[in-house]
């Protein structure tokens, strides 16, 4: 299972849908359609009708809705699918990254609540590295004045602030963390802010799973039961520091690793390697066999690969 993935709640999502047992479900953000593979078996059972929000599906989702009639698909943006999709039960909020995009998706939504109030509503990534920074689909969508400072290409690690070289990279984010109206998290917080009546649990582990419902919904005691264990839980915290320490320190070597292939290949690095053997009257200070050696290779399994 990918760890990018809605999926990785099984445990927490599913009790709380039963717990709800809602009639319609509406995922903004499908993606390729890992969780939405896992939501239509859910409904299988549950009777629920499931909806996704995506404007240009993949290719592994478009081969989901082959297989799944069933499976409403709205080829629309979020903020203009909201503005006509009926009132549903649950809405699973994994679309574009960004406060500004975020926030409109709950404006939408609570404008559309109903006498039954609001629905259930589930976050991805409320947690490092979205929780604090923008990142961006299409930053062309966004008006400019909601825009954060842009950096394109960007990679970023936790506890830096800013954009480093090496790290989880992305198209566009913002070039700073932290600071008004930047995040998926600040966006759900300032949407809760001063409403006595909304709860926020949040799950931290794989990038943050975000729960927001109505004390007053007639299922709020049973979504909290299944929840609380689960909300701010300091051990969950801890490995989810750990497993994001682990993904960087990986880019981290798979760069390396790279830049090392290149030498091998390098006619300038062959050059350097035969002038040091000259000066050197011997083994150069630096060779190729050398930098095979460090990447697990060696000249055996080089000419074994040639026969």
């Amino acid at each position: 299972m990918s760890g990018y993935s809605l999926a990785n709640f099984a445990e927490v999502l599913f009790p709380s849908l039963d717990a709800v047992a809602p009639k319609s479900v509406i995922e903004v953000g499908a993606y390729r359609g890992a969780f939405t593979a896992e939501l239509l078996d859910w409904a299988s059972k549950s009777g629920a009708t499931i909806t996704a929000i995506e404007p240009e599906p993949p290719d592994e989702l478009e081969e989901l809705i082959s297989r799944h009639p069933e499976l409403e698909v709205v080829r629309e943006p979020s903020h203009d699918a909201l503005r006509h999709l009926p009132r549903a039960d649950v809405v699973i909020l994994d679309g574009d990254h960004n406060y500004y995009t975020l926030s409109e998706e709950l404006r939408l939504i609570d404008e559309g609540a109903t006498d039954a109030g609001l629905p259930l509503l589930l976050f991805h990534d409320v947690c490092w590295p979205h929780a604090r920074r923008d990142t961006y689909y299409a930053p062309d969508r966004i008006p400019e004045e909601h825009r954060q400072p842009i950096a394109e290409d960007a990679a970023v690690v936790p506890g830096d602030p800013g954009v480093v070289m090496m790290g989880l990279r992305y198209r566009y984010a913002a070039a700073r963390e932290g600071g008004p109206r930047n995040g998926v998290l600040t966006a759900i917080e300032d949407f809760i802010g001063g409403r006595e009546d909304l709860r926020l649990a949040v799950v931290p582990a794989f990038f943050g799973l975000g729960i927001v419902w109505s004390h007053s919904a007639p299922w709020a005691d049973a979504v909290g039961d299944v929840v609380d264990p689960w909300d701010g839980n300091p051990i969950l915290k801890r490995l989810e520091e750990n497993r994001l320490e682990h993904i960087v320190d990986h880019i981290h070597m798979e760069n390396q690793q790279a830049v090392l292939r290149s030498f091998l290949h390098s006619r300038a690095f062959a050059l350097a390697e035969r002038m040091s053997r000259i000066r050197q009257g011997g083994e150069p200070v630096f060779s190729r066999e050398q930098v095979k050696r460090m990447l697990g290779e060696s000249s055996r399994d080089e000419s074994s690969r040639d026969d």
